[in-house]
């Protein structure tokens, strides 16, 4: 009889145990996962501003270069130039 009792004994001892144990790394990992949505959302909120900031810059530099090929082909095509002297107009 206190053979049978000690074994139960030992088992609920190993059973509260691995409870305790499974709770506590039921906790660290929602904490870990927590902390992974948390940086997660920074680093796709930093990704977001440098996908705007480039998209600016791709935007500007082609409005650049836009202008830049404009008055190469008007001097080279059309041979428009700036004037030298501007008249005024006198009413």
């Amino acid at each position: 009889m206190l053979e049978i009792i000690k074994k139960k004994f030992i088992i609920n001892i190993l059973l509260i145990v691995s409870i305790v144990s499974i709770s506590i790394l039921s906790i660290h990992w929602h904490h870990q996962m927590y902390l992974l949505h948390k940086n997660e959302k920074i680093v796709k909120s930093n990704h977001e501003r440098i996908n705007a900031l480039n998209r600016q810059l791709m935007m500007e530099y082609s409005e650049l270069e836009s202008g830049i090929t404009i008055y190469q082909k008007s001097k080279e095509e059309l041979l428009m130039f700036v004037p030298i002297e501007t008249e005024e107009i006198s009413i």
